[in-house]
């Protein structure tokens, strides 16, 4: 049997790859939910301003 003194390079490579991999795919669903956010607070303000247009008139 031979000693093993550490990791080689192709396991460090498949952990980074591993690890790039959940930081993108967290990045998407966190993405998608701020975006889904925004888009709720942006109708709601839109709804507001309309509804003060009606009302000023």
């Amino acid at each position: 049997m031979f000693k093993r003194k550490g990791q080689s390079t192709l396991e460090y490579v498949i952990i980074l790859t591993a690890i790039v991999a959940a930081v993108i795919i967290a990045s998407r669903l966190v993405g998608t939910k701020v975006q889904s956010s925004l888009e709720g607070v942006s109708t709601k303000m839109d709804t507001k301003v309309q509804n003060m247009n009606l009302g000023g008139n």
